[in-house]
């Protein structure tokens, strides 16, 4: 997708109004840790994108990332806070986010043709501890919720932020976001009520004892698995809700789910590990396309309320409504829905006055305002009962959204077993699925329906050789990894299942629990790679 937008706003016959640029990045997991190392790279780093297969995502998840480092646990004194060693994930991060500032002044910073001057980016963490808001119950007293979706959000600027101080704090969020649990280890992370950035912004927020306060993170994948949502909000902060015809949300996700994938899960075989596996599906599953899925409803409002307006128009042309009636209607509507001017949208961040919420209206109706401008107080009179039709609906902060996805099935990779561990197994594994990601993205690009009035197409790009992908992967289950790998995978278990016994039980009784841990964690791996 990177290379395409590169080819196109570089080719000589696409102006400027054309271009595509990318402003916005948010993610989950490791999608989250992907959203933070491109916000940087495209920013400051465009030498290093020399290919498909040599660039910083290429380089970080299907190169650098291996089964044997996260099982290399022997200096790791934490045996009882992970399976895997994290050591891997701080050193990959340390490499991607902070190599660049090892030498001041950095390198000097080339641009990616995709990038623009900025770039917001967003990323969902869960909070184990939690964060409490309070709302007032009838007829006295305060109901307490605890909110334990979090996020971390920054504006990176390309004049100002090209610097290690504020890559850190996003280095850390970018940690913390792929902590899976149990797996990885929670992450700390320092955090500020108010100020900048604002990402607790409610008026139900409750008093912080201490501020800034620590707070417990864990995988942001546990309860926002694709956050279309936060991308919104920051999109809204660039676009003040214009513009909803020159923007796009892609959508990249390797986790389309088949519909008959838990068709053999039944009270018969609802043993532990089956149990276990289906209870996290059923955790990630949840937290999954729940934004994207609001936001396709928003959209068919949106579509209504479009519908109605033109509607309206057509009937004011023809001259079926008495327009001073209607425009003193529409204002005695807005009144209510404005008291002292202002009101505060659902989903909105911070209130609208009723001149801003009118200016917006008269923006995203321009071509029916211009149709109405030929007679006085026509244009007006709409603007305003579109606005008391959008206030009503509850959709002053809700804006049509264009979304484009990239997914695949569990089905076509190799490497979604085990909640997507499988495919640190083994890079054959990795390359296989970057490669059938490759080739939905060139199914997504060159899809005609790009190109139609309001799409985004049609993209100039010549697309790049894609290897040769092995249909023998496709839906690889753990019991078909290669025996070699599957070795090194129990003996990396049984290891660190000594380490837990070690620092659970002292040196001196571990030494007579050590070896009858290692039976049975063998046992149970084997059973684990049969049923899997």
């Amino acid at each position: 997708m990177l290379d395409a937008i590169d080819q196109h706003n570089r080719n000589p016959i696409t102006s400027p109004a054309n271009q595509i640029v990318i402003d916005v990045l948010t993610g989950a997991s490791a999608g989250g840790m992907t959203a933070i190392i491109l916000a940087q790279k495209l920013l400051f780093s465009a030498g290093e994108f020399a290919g498909p297969y040599d660039n910083p995502l290429y380089n970080t998840w299907v190169k650098r990332i291996s089964l044997a480092e996260l099982q290399a646990t022997q200096e790791d004194a934490l045996a009882l806070h992970s399976l895997f060693s994290s050591d891997l994930i701080e050193a990959i991060s340390q490499e991607t986010l902070k190599t660049r500032y090892s030498s001041a002044p950095p390198a000097t910073a080339q641009r990616h043709a995709a990038a623009g001057d900025s770039i917001r980016v967003g990323v969902a963490v869960t909070n184990l501890n939690g964060i409490a808001y309070g709302y007032e119950v009838a007829p006295s007293g305060k109901f307490t919720y605890i909110d334990c979706c979090d996020q971390v959000t920054r504006h990176a600027q390309a004049a100002s932020c090209d610097n290690a101080e504020f890559w850190e704090p996003l280095r850390q969020a970018a940690v913390a976001c792929g902590a899976f649990p149990i797996a990885f280890r929670a992450r700390d992370l320092q955090r500020t009520a108010k100020g900048e950035p604002d990402d607790y912004s409610d008026d139900n927020l409750e008093p912080w004892a201490h501020d800034p306060t620590t707070f417990t993170y864990s995988d942001g994948g546990i309860l926002q698995n694709q956050p279309l949502g936060i991308a919104k909000n920051l999109v809204d902060m660039i676009d003040q809700h214009q513009n909803q015809d020159q923007r796009f949300y892609l959508f990249v996700s390797p986790h389309a789910k088949d519909p008959d994938a838990n068709d053999d899960f039944h009270e018969a075989n609802a043993d532990y590990v089956h149990m276990i596996k289906r209870l996290l599906g059923v955790v990630m599953g949840q937290s999954g396309f729940q934004d994207w899925i609001t936001a396709l409803g928003v959209n068919k409002r949106i579509a209504l309320l479009d519908e109605r307006a033109a509607g309206l128009k057509d009937a004011i042309l023809r001259g079926e409504i008495d327009v001073p009636a209607l425009a003193t209607t529409a204002n005695s509507l807005l009144r209510l829905f404005f008291p002292d001017g202002t009101h505060m949208p659902p989903g909105a961040t911070e209130p609208e006055t009723l001149g801003a919420a009118q200016s917006r209206t008269a923006a995203q109706y321009a071509s029916e305002i211009t149709e109405l401008s030929a007679t006085p107080g026509q244009a007006e009179a709409f603007r305003d009962s579109v606005l008391a039709f959008e206030s009503a609906a509850g959709l002053g902060a809700r804006d049509f959204m264009t979304v484009y996805g990239i997914t695949a099935m569990d089905t076509e990779l190799a490497g979604a077993g085990l909640q997507a561990f499988l495919g640190f197994f083994d890079q054959t594994f990795r390359d296989h699925d970057y490669d059938v990601g490759r080739a939905h993205a060139r199914q997504v690009l060159t899809n005609p329906e790009l190109a139609i009035s309001g799409g985004i197409g049609p993209i100039l790009y010549t697309g790049s050789a894609i290897r040769l992908i092995d249909a023998r992967l496709d839906g690889l289950k753990l019991s078909g990894a290669p025996a070699a790998d599957l070795e090194k995978f129990k003996a990396g278990m049984q290891n660190r299942v000594k380490q837990m016994a070690r620092e659970l039980l002292g040196p001196n009784l571990s030494v007579v629990a050590d070896p009858l841990a290692g039976l049975a964690i063998r046992e149970v791996l084997n059973h684990l790679i049969a049923k899997f």
